[in-house]
């Protein structure tokens, strides 16, 4: 299982080409603190800069409306995002079990 595969079930497009970020089921908690919803905002916002539109936050989805046009540019750019950011956050977190 891939290291992305063990906090993240899918990423693709809804029907309206939104691009969805499904957890799994042991990480749903997380999205309904406060501080975690603004980290996430923050954070899709840096990547995603002028063509953020909107990001809604449900039980274990992010819906992330993008300008029309570069849905397709932005879902890469998650994507990379995603895999860069939780293979950073597993070297931390091995580094402080030892």
């Amino acid at each position: 299982m891939s290291v992305s595969n063990q906090f993240i079930k899918y990423v693709k497009f809804d029907d309206e080409k939104r691009i969805l970020v499904s957890v799994q089921p042991k990480y749903q908690a997380y999205l309904q603190e406060q501080k975690i919803r603004q980290s996430l905002k923050k954070a899709v916002v840096d990547v995603i800069k002028d063509e953020f539109v909107k990001l809604e936050i449900g039980k274990n989805i992010c819906r992330i409306t993008v300008k029309k046009g570069t849905e397709e540019q932005n879902l890469a750019r998650v994507k990379k995002e995603l895999v860069n950011g939780l293979e950073m956050a597993m070297k931390f977190m091995g580094k402080m079990g030892k």
